[in-house]
């Protein structure tokens, strides 16, 4: 009887954790946003084709020249250009005052297309929501912990079962 009960008991903490990710991670604070620049070529299976314009069919009222940029835009489009997969600021008065970010860009709204010296690039700027350090900590520590603690509970529980059953009977 005892056997049972602890096998249940197993069971039921196993199952418990296992299913974490229906509970975890636990909120702490609202997200801290961050505004991102990239820039890439404009390129026949590029990121402008995924947002539903053609890259190839591209008008030019749909490209802005980098001369027509402001000076904090240039700097900004150079800086993302120069840097391998952009750059993020983390301060909202850091951002670029004539540039938009948007959470999901858009061509003219986040998705800019520059001429620059006779090339083509994109150059987006968005709004990421980051995740408080605690959230990450839950979701990089706590929910594999908490998942394989849970594993072993319910292979204890199996293991405890098969043993209590196993030692009732005896082998002649």
């Amino acid at each position: 009887m005892v056997s049972r009960l602890a096998a249940a008991g197993r069971l039921a903490v196993g199952v418990l954790l296992m299913a974490n990710p229906l509970y975890l991670p636990v909120a702490v604070g609202e997200p801290d946003p961050a505004y991102t620049h990239t820039v890439q070529p404009v390129q026949g299976g590029s990121s402008v084709a995924d947002s539903g314009v053609d890259a190839e069919g591209l008008s030019d009222g749909d490209v802005v020249d980098y001369g027509d940029l402001t000076p904090e835009a240039r700097e900004a489009f150079d800086r993302a250009r120069e840097a391998e997969g952009g750059f993020g600021v983390g301060q909202p008065d850091a951002r670029v005052d004539s540039l938009s970010y948007p959470a999901e860009p858009t061509l003219g709204d986040g998705l800019v297309i520059v001429d620059y010296r006779g090339e083509r690039y994109e150059f987006w700027t968005r709004t990421v929501a980051r995740e408080p350090g605690a959230v990450v900590a839950q979701r990089v520590l706590l929910q594999p912990v908490a998942f394989l603690a849970g594993f072993f509970a319910v292979v204890a529980a199996v293991a405890v079962a098969y043993r209590g059953r196993l030692g009732g009977t005896t082998v002649t």
